[in-house]
């Protein structure tokens, strides 16, 4: 495990919610970065959920 990961690992408990990402085009939603719509193709995302590393 790289030390990136295991840091995450202990500042962002699992059950966070994290980033997720939109089709612009057809709203197909993924939870990762891709670089095409495994729906309709296309190359437009829009980040629609994350969370804030910091104490509420």
């Amino acid at each position: 495990m790289s030390i990136l990961k295991r840091l995450k690992s202990m500042v962002v408990p699992d059950t966070a919610e994290g980033v997720r990402y939109e089709c612009a085009d057809c709203g197909e939603r993924v939870e990762e970065s891709i670089d095409v719509c495994p729906s309709c193709g296309s190359e437009e995302f829009v980040e629609r959920e994350s969370f804030e590393m910091r104490p509420g």
